[in-house]
């Protein structure tokens, strides 16, 4: 019962993540600083989330997935795999010769330039570390623990791609498809600091084709 509890915690906090990069409740007649405020805010209130629950469900330290990470070639062709997913999700996804501005705005939902540079960068930098730490750090641990690591990588991508498009069945697809690219990263190098790096380079690799493209 603690078990199923637990689980259903974690896909209850899991759409909350994506609060580190989306200023929600600031209005475009606010100063920006405010959304800038509100972006830092979600990051430290999560963060501290986070670690409440690396101690009562893992009962560990958040920094022991960052401890003792190793590289080999299997992560090399995840890597590729990741890059394979993405090409094909952008060239599905976004509308060839539109504007950046156009292509951005149906991507990130803001049309304020302010706030697609902001989302910008705290999707290069802030949210990365946030989503990574709690996918594929506390749900996939927690679920690794208690099942086997199979089901920990699916269920956890299929909890990340719900939680990062629900209404779109292209979107939601790929983004399974790449929690469970992001999984397997996990578990071949140990830690998290892996699908941290894959996870930023799928946000620059996306501006930069929605840039080109």
């Amino acid at each position: 019962m603690k078990k199923t509890s637990f689980i259903f915690i974690l896909i209850f906090l899991s759409p909350l993540m994506e609060l580190v990069r989306y200023p929600i409740l600031y209005s475009t007649d606010e100063p920006f600083s405010y959304a800038v405020i509100e972006i830092l805010v979600a990051f430290i209130i999560l963060m501290a989330i986070i670690l409440y629950l690396y101690h009562k469900i893992i009962i560990n330290k958040v920094i022991d997935v960052f401890r003792n990470n190793h590289f080999n070639f299997q992560l090399v062709v995840i890597g590729i795999e990741l890059l394979l997913l993405e090409v094909s999700f952008v060239l599905l996804t976004a509308k060839p010769h539109e504007s950046f501005q156009t292509n951005l705005s149906n991507l990130i939902g803001y049309t304020d330039s302010k706030l697609q540079l902001l989302c910008i960068i705290a999707s290069l930098t802030l949210s990365p570390i946030i989503v990574e730490l709690f996918f594929r750090g506390l749900i996939q641990s927690f679920l690794k623990d208690n099942f086997s690591e199979k089901y920990a990588i699916l269920f956890s991508s299929v909890i990340y791609g719900i939680s990062h498009s629900l209404f779109s069945i292209i979107s939601l697809m790929y983004y399974i498809l790449a929690g469970i690219l992001l999984g397997k990263s996990r578990e071949e190098s140990n830690g998290i600091i892996a699908p941290i790096i894959f996870h930023c380079s799928w946000d620059i690799l996306i501006m930069l084709m929605l840039w080109i493209y």
